[in-house]
């Protein structure tokens, strides 16, 4: 940043210097009748900084002129000159009366420039496009001839904001997870004044996750040699939606009032200053609030000048130095378990999570918000929803809800309707909260599937009929299916043809049914059929009988309690009236038991 690059003028020193010396040889001459004496020359000229103050900063500037006359020039003529940047006067000079004897002569100039004006002229500076134009406007003064003598310009420009302007790609992770993919940063100025610069940054990311990450309190500090000339915190919270790219941008303003406490320090730091971009997350812990980097949006940058010596300003990016020292939860696993109790069917979910983070984390105190819900078919089991404070290492946390005997009927009703077969469905929003920010912790949704086959043992079989030990009638081609079940009864149709080996008719009065699991008695009843086959024909029979689904909650309490697995018993029998008389026929072909197991976590 050469804020004056070009020596004070150093052209325009030596002329003036020219002129004043030859003006002053007019004046010896006037005095001694010497006429058209040589004019003096400028062998060089050499500025460096004095004394730095907090108010002022004084230069310093050495010219050397050689007089050939062999007689000295009397100090008649001065010059004095003004330094600008970019139109803002900074300093003031006046050589006083100069002498030059003979040979060669060292000329010793002092200005000093006026610290306040810093302000102006970086306000100057930005709105420029980072770019300064110092000018070094000399005047003459002497008998016969006073005038201003062409001023002497150069430009150098600074680029400080350029290692903001990136496409990095670079992920920002917790550990393995990824949280956020940086896609771009960028800074920009806003229209400066003397007493304050807008400085508007931004990152653009996109979160992978399913779930939105969101930051609570963005703040930020703006430091320039440890000067800070600005800080604050965002207004508003900052939410990026899962699977979706958007912008975190912050609006600081820096205090141009500082900037003089900057210049100073950038002077005495041999012209190099660093300026620290620091954004950061806030989260209050027991110990207060704390900061925590947000390093894809801090950056740091310095720039060097050599305003004395005419060098050109550089810039070079440094390492913010910042990152995150905490890692996300991840959840261990998750175990589930039914447990028969008293008041009906007890569901538990015991998710368990690491905290990896240790007590010197810069988090302090770390919550897990988790809502959790599973369904069996369309009936919710388990809604619940708690947050918690984890512990460093294994945490465990429970979800249950107890399934009444009505819950429990209706998830019978719907297991019966979807064809003797339940999806247990697993929905999770587990997010991770540290403090300054909500980030989601990858707990899988899951789907498992359990089924039974409580009425298949019928299909197929084929029964004889006998009255006084003759056979007067098969039933054939038998079967049951489920019909729609309801919460307080589960319909069971059953078809059969019934083929009259006699030739007197027969009716076929009454179809019973027990159906039993685990010794709990689900069905016991029989269902009217009056359906009445002629002599040497085949007709068919229909009938319906209902478990009876209030016993359904006592026998799943003995099934889980004999580990999801149950004795199911089923037997038919059909009361016929043949010949005047009415008798019952115990269909033990079609009687059948079977065992019914299930794994209703494993998807067995």
């Amino acid at each position: 940043m050469s804020l004056l690059e070009g020596t004070l003028g150093k052209v325009a020193v030596a002329v003036v210097v020219g002129m004043v010396v030859t003006t002053v040889g007019a004046g010896a001459a006037l005095a001694t009748g010497v006429v058209s004496p040589e004019a003096p020359t400028v062998e060089s000229i050499d500025n460096e900084w004095g004394e730095i103050t907090n108010e002022t900063t004084g230069i310093e500037t050495r010219v050397v002129v050689d007089n050939p006359n062999r007689f000295g020039i009397p100090g008649v003529a001065g010059v004095s000159y003004d330094v600008a940047m970019n139109d803002v006067t900074v300093a003031s000079g006046d050589s006083g009366r100069l002498a030059i004897p003979p040979g060669r002569n060292e000329v010793d100039l002092r200005t000093a420039i006026d610290n306040g004006k810093i302000p102006a002229w970086w306000a100057s500076h930005i709105n420029n496009g980072e770019e300064t134009t110092v000018s070094v406007r000399p005047s003459l003064d002497a008998p016969l001839l006073s005038r201003d003598l062409p001023s002497q310009d150069r430009t150098f420009e600074t680029d400080m904001l350029a290692s903001f302007d990136s496409e990095s790609g670079e992920s920002v992770t917790a550990g393995d997870r990824t949280l956020l993919t940086v896609e771009e940063t960028d800074a920009s100025w806003g229209e400066a004044t003397a007493e304050e610069t807008p400085l508007r940054f931004s990152g653009t990311v996109t979160n992978p996750n399913e779930e939105a990450i969101e930051f609570a309190t963005i703040g930020y500090t703006v430091s320039m040699n440890d000067v800070t000339v600005a800080e604050g915190t965002t207004d508003e919270a900052v939410r990026i939606e899962g699977e979706s790219t958007d912008a975190i941008r912050v609006n600081s303003t820096l205090d141009n009032t500082k900037l003089d406490e900057w210049w100073v320090s950038h002077l005495r730091n041999d012209e190099e200053t660093t300026l620290d971009v620091r954004v950061f997350a806030e989260v209050e812990t027991d110990d207060g609030t704390r900061r925590v980097d947000l390093p894809f949006m801090s950056k740091r940058v310095a720039f060097e000048t050599d305003i004395l010596g005419g060098g050109t300003a550089t810039t070079r990016e440094l390492d913010s130095g910042g990152e995150f020292d905490f890692e996300a939860p991840t959840v261990e696993s998750v175990e589930r378990d039914w447990t028969p109790t008293d008041d009906g069917t007890r569901f538990v979910s015991t998710v368990v999570v690491d905290n990896p983070n240790g007590n010197e984390s810069s988090l302090g105190e770390l919550a897990l918000d988790a809502d959790y819900r599973v369904s069996l078919n369309d009936v919710v089991a388990v809604e619940d929803g708690q947050r918690a404070v984890l512990d460093p290492g294994r945490n465990e946390l429970e979800f249950e809800n107890t399934l009444d005997d009505e819950t429990i009927q209706r998830w019978w009703a719907s297991h019966v309707n979807e064809g003797e077969e339940t999806t247990l469905r697993t929905e999770s929003d587990v997010t991770a909260d540290l403090g300054f920010a909500e980030v989601p912790v990858e707990l899988p949704d899951s789907t498992q599937t359990f089924e039974t086959d409580m009425l298949g043992g019928l299909d197929g079989t084929e029964q004889s009929v006998e009255f006084r030990g003759y056979r007067i009638a098969t039933i054939q081609n038998a079967s049951s299916e489920w019909g729609e079940a309801t919460t307080d009864r589960s319909p069971m149709d059953f078809e059969a043809d019934v083929t009259n080996e006699r030739a007197e008719p027969l009716t076929v009065e009454r179809f019973g049914y027990n159906v039993t699991a685990n010794d709990v008695v689900l069905a016991d009843n029989e269902s009217e059929v009056g359906t009445t086959i002629p002599g040497k024909t085949t007709r068919g029979i229909e009938a319906t009988g209902y478990l009876e689904n209030d016993r359904i909650p006592e026998w799943w309490v003995e099934h889980l309690s004999n580990g999801e697995r149950s004795t199911v018993s089923v037997s038919y029998y059909v009361v016929v009236e043949y010949a005047g008389q009415e008798f019952t026929v115990e269909l033990d072909e079609m009687s059948y038991e079977r065992t019914v197991e299930t794994d209703a976590f494993g998807g067995e």
